[in-house]
């Protein structure tokens, strides 16, 4: 059912969660690319015991370049559509699955992943979640739950969908994203998904959180 979709897993340093996210997703799922962002732990080795394909940075290109090396593979070996979700267990692969079918039936656009239970967030998460997501309410006109969400799914020839965020900016991909799908009237759909919570973060900080902010008010008028 999946066989048109590139289900992309990113990692670094996942050795803890990695092993138990294939074992479901590959019952689930034939064509899953991982884009390793130099771990220094066991994770590919760990990778390797699965069958999937994994591509690994020399060097750590952050989350943002890591989705354009998926992109840029889905599109020379001709998948019609990609499915991103992070390697830390932040997400279900139940959840993978209304995503990948969601996008199957729309044939176009961008389906997004809504946490609408927050509770299971870490404080800082939490907060900085409500506070983007009304900011760009207020913008954009439009009720998107989650712009942030990395469980994602999109047509790999959308002409709507892209980003440039790099460099300290590298979390900023998949906002970038969504304002820039919204911009272009591009299709967009939700799918409330569960929210896991995990014991490591690894996203943004404070003062990137204020960052990314700015430059959705700067992509809204840009």
């Amino acid at each position: 059912m999946f066989e048109p979709v590139l289900v992309t897993i990113f990692t670094y340093n996942e050795e803890k969660k990695i092993s138990s996210l294939l074992e479901v997703i590959c019952e689930k799922f034939k064509n899953i690319l991982i884009i390793d962002n130099n771990s220094e732990d066991d994770t590919l080795r760990k990778i390797s015991n699965f069958p999937v394909k994994y591509i690994h940075h020399k060097y750590n290109l952050g989350k943002s370049n890591s989705m354009k090396t998926a992109l840029d593979y889905a599109k020379i070996n001709n998948f019609e559509y990609i499915a991103f979700i992070d390697g830390d267990g932040q997400h279900s692969v139940s959840d993978l699955e209304k995503i990948c079918r969601k996008i199957l039936e729309m044939k176009s656009g961008l389906v997004i992943g809504c946490r609408e239970d927050l509770d299971n967030l870490n404080f800082k998460k939490k907060v900085g979640t409500k506070i983007l997501n009304n900011i760009f309410m207020l913008l954009y006109k439009q009720k998107i739950l989650d712009i942030q969400c990395g469980l994602r799914a999109f047509c790999t020839h959308e002409k709507g969908i892209s980003w440039n965020s790099t460099g300290l900016m590298h979390y900023f991909a998949d906002a970038e994203i969504t304002c820039n799908a919204i911009k272009s009237g591009c299709k967009i759909s939700q799918i409330p998904i569960k929210t896991i919570s995990s014991d490591d973060y690894k996203g943004m900080n404070i003062l990137q959180g204020l960052y990314l902010i700015i430059m959705v008010v700067l992509w809204r008028f840009g």
